[in-house]
């Protein structure tokens, strides 16, 4: 008998579930463009998901006696922009672009962050003649270096791509092995 009681059909399945997502890791890593590729499909799913589910609530509401007619129209909308997604290539490509440029444009804001801190940092250090904010010098180098990195990937968006194919993959294979630890 398998401990905790589980079933040793469900250790099997837990441990096959865990190996392959440990192989669609690696395969990740191997291919992230494609991993990336992935993040169109996942979001046309989800919005058509949304939209299933706000249509049913406001179904529910209704048999109850409660009109929520923006309920029904949001989900509706979330419906057909997945459903649209879902029969566009060229949408999710758009889709994919645009979340590695919104990643891009985070990193560029979150230097500047960074930067300004420094300065606020570098002005509290400077007028408390304490320890506190002494590391501001650093803070504006990470911030400097932020900018840089987050304008080179608005030129070269695929970096973005590469980088969350890649972590997409260790997910996976962190996640099997969980799982297979889990179930063992």
């Amino acid at each position: 008998m398998a401990k905790d009681g589980s079933s040793t059909l469900s250790r099997i399945f837990g441990i096959l579930a865990g190996v392959f997502l440990i192989i669609t890791g690696v395969l990740s890593l191997f291919t992230p463009l494609r991993s990336y590729g992935m993040v169109g499909w996942l979001i046309a799913i989800a919005l058509v998901s949304d939209g299933v589910a706000k249509i049913m609530v406001w179904y529910d509401y209704r048999k109850i006696g409660i009109s929520d007619t923006w309920a029904l129209v949001g989900g509706i909308l979330s419906a057909l922009v997945g459903i649209l997604l879902i029969c566009s290539v060229n949408g999710r490509l758009a889709t994919d672009v645009i979340i590695a440029y919104a990643i891009a444009m985070w990193i560029v804001f979150a230097g500047i962050v960074r930067i300004a801190r420094s300065i606020t940092m570098r002005d509290i250090q400077k007028n408390l003649g304490t320890m506190l904010g002494s590391n501001w010098g650093l803070a504006l180098i990470v911030g400097i270096i932020m900018v840089v990195f987050g304008v080179f990937c608005m030129i070269y968006p695929g970096v973005v791509m590469v980088a969350i194919g890649w972590w997409i993959g260790f997910a996976l294979i962190i996640g099997g092995a969980g799982l297979i630890t889990a179930t063992v």
